[in-house]
């Protein structure tokens, strides 16, 4: 176990606290250095308060504030938007789950990895977070697990009127406090996610690599 990861080695939830930054000099170099010579990571994700950066295969995206990116919140009570969240909630899990994994592994093992983990079910991944690595609360654990259930009804009917959100709630009645959990599990998942996967720390990898593979 390399110093780095010492975190794992505590009884320790890591999602307490406020979302951190990122050094927009590092980002705004890394993005210009891929641009002008045209290279890039198999895999790779960044989020700050104004900027994210987000590299999968061959698709790069780009955005300028943290809120672009955290849209994660239905404004509506419409099925589609509702479960497009749940894609974006899954997808924040997914890369803590390799940012542990692999730590800075930026090669085609990213890639390999997520087509694996995208295999195991949603309720398994939460458990391993809380259960085997103890990385996030016991609190995030049960406000996952009631937003999941949501997810679970309305992927299998179109119709609300089976989801109930609260103690003798349906999700319409309730519906501001399904939002408000959400963008607060949002939030500890970034936190997570910066704690098990420094941000600043992951640009500098990146940008050496690439400039590596520009010598070659």
């Amino acid at each position: 176990m390399t110093e780095s990861n010492d975190w794992f080695l505590e009884d320790k939830a890591l999602d307490v606290g406020t979302p951190k930054d990122i050094d927009e000099n590092k980002l705004n170099e890394l993005i210009k250095f891929m641009r002008e010579n045209r290279v890039r990571p198999s895999k790779f994700f960044v989020v700050g308060k104004k900027q994210w950066l987000r590299v999968y295969g061959r698709t790069v995206s780009h955005g300028f504030h943290r809120d672009e990116f955290e849209e994660i919140v239905p404004p509506r009570l419409e099925r589609g938007e509702i479960l497009d969240s749940f894609a974006k909630l899954e997808f924040i899990i997914n890369e803590i789950i390799q940012a542990v994994i692999l730590k800075n592994d930026l090669t085609i093992s990213g890639l390999l990895l997520e087509s694996l983990i995208s295999k195991i079910d949603l309720n398994q991944k939460i458990r391993i977070l809380r259960d085997e690595w103890k990385i996030i609360s016991d609190d995030t654990y049960q406000m996952l697990m009631k937003l999941k259930n949501i997810r679970n009804i309305l992927a299998h009917s179109w119709e609300f009127d089976n989801a109930t959100y609260g103690k003798n709630n349906t999700l319409e009645t309730n519906f501001g406090q399904f939002q408000q959990d959400l963008k607060e599990v949002w939030k500890r998942l970034i936190i997570t996610y910066e704690n098990v996967q420094p941000q600043n720390e992951l640009m500098d990898k990146v940008l050496e690599d690439m400039k590596q593979v520009i010598k070659k």
